[in-house]
């Protein structure tokens, strides 16, 4: 695992967007499965990345 360097506000605005475009289309939820994308959400680099973001709340 490759630590985080993108400072967490940054990432929890990614998220916040990201959800709001999820409940904007009327999804319950997405499921990240590839490298790039779970790095940009988690600011971490994962072998097998996984990453379930709701639509709202926390995850």
């Amino acid at each position: 695992m490759i630590p985080i360097t993108t400072p967490s506000d940054v990432l929890n605005a990614r998220l916040s967007r990201f959800q709001k475009l999820l409940r904007n289309r009327g999804l319950d939820c997405a499921m990240i499965r590839t490298l790039s994308d779970f790095k940009y959400f988690t600011g971490t680099k994962w072998l097998r990345p996984a990453l379930l973001i709701p639509s709202d709340g926390l995850f």
